[in-house]
């Protein structure tokens, strides 16, 4: 069954979660580990986010993020895909890093912001880690108490949610919110069970239309509740009625003019807009995910910098959703 579509909103901040495949402790290993904080600072730099909090367990990781005009999920992509990649040839291994596609919640008041940047910040404190947030040195607790130089957190934007009569007194009192969140039960909750996760009607809810109307998938659409349903295979037929491009061209070594782009489309219409998984595309054209991936992602590029393939994929979708199955003549 395809799943229902990811939705994000503009400039807005989220809670982003990930966990490493089969719980291996990678960021045990330092390397690992300064390379998750390099990439973290490139992505932050290039598109313009602003990191709130963070920080990085040796299988897993939490981010607090907000964005600029580059949505959450192309800064999330070049950010996982890197990390992955580096992982991948210092070890010199193929395969994949993480256990699933990344987690993320929409922070939608300052209640849930305070909450969530004690509860990133706290991670290692749950875990035993350490008695003392600040005895943890992956993560961005030791920037916003000014213990260690900023390095990835944007530590004016933190303090200035944690009010006091002077501003030089904001960093007391997120360090006194901090010691307070530490007592709270919910503390070593599982991440669906956290107050701002409690409300979400799946795991995959990033954002929810009914609260907030301005949200969009990854290629700009708003959600249609009115979507018709179409199983990939179906899809997969209505796609060649529409294009002449089977499944077995699709899946052939063959290039030329035509085919590269089908193929592209074929993802960006089965994956983006109807919610199929990479992994059953992938299958059906006996394509590694990880090609399957690769043509979504430049589906996605070419989306976000050109209106008019935006408008040609709104074209196939809609087509593909009216047309009827052929009828079989006996």
């Amino acid at each position: 069954m395809p799943r229902k579509p990811r939705l994000f909103v503009s400039g807005a901040t989220y809670h982003v979660y990930c966990r490493v495949a089969r719980g291996e402790f990678v960021f045990e290993n330092p390397d690992n580990a300064e390379a998750f904080i390099e990439t973290l600072r490139d992505v932050r730099d290039r598109d313009g986010l602003s990191i709130l909090a963070w920080c990085l367990m040796t299988n897993h990781y939490h981010i607090v993020i907000t964005t600029g005009s580059v949505p959450l999920w192309r800064s999330m992509a070049r950010f996982q895909g890197t990390v992955a990649r580096k992982h991948n040839r210092s070890r010199g291994v193929l395969g994949r890093l993480w256990q699933s596609r990344y987690r993320a919640r929409f922070i939608d008041s300052n209640d849930y912001f305070r909450q969530v940047v004690a509860y990133v910040h706290l991670n290692p404190v749950a875990a035993g880690l350490v008695t003392d947030p600040a005895e943890y040195p992956l993560s961005g607790h030791r920037e916003a108490i000014g213990s260690r130089p900023p390095t990835i957190l944007d530590v004016k934007s933190l303090l200035e949610v944690f009010e006091a009569s002077v501003p030089s007194l904001m960093r007391a009192e997120y360090l006194s919110w901090v010691r307070l969140v530490a007592e709270e039960r919910w503390l070593d909750q599982g991440l669906s069970d956290l107050p701002w996760w409690q409300d979400a009607e799946d795991e995959d809810e990033i954002a929810n239309p009914r609260r907030h109307a301005e949200a969009e998938t990854y290629d700009q659409k708003r959600v249609n509740e009115d979507r018709v349903p179409v199983n990939l295979s179906e899809l997969l037929e209505r796609f060649e009625q529409i294009t002449g491009m089977t499944a077995l061209d699709l899946s052939s070594s063959r290039r030329g003019p035509v085919l590269p782009n089908g193929r592209i489309d074929l993802t960006a219409v089965a994956v983006g807009r109807f919610d199929h998984r990479v992994c059953d595309l992938a299958k059906i054209l006996c394509k590694n995910p990880g090609t399957v991936s690769r043509w979504l992602s430049k589906a996605e590029r070419r989306s976000h910098h050109d209106p008019s393939y935006r408008s040609h994929l709104d074209d196939l979708d809609c087509r593909i959703q009216e047309r009827s199955s052929p009828k079989v003549i006996k």
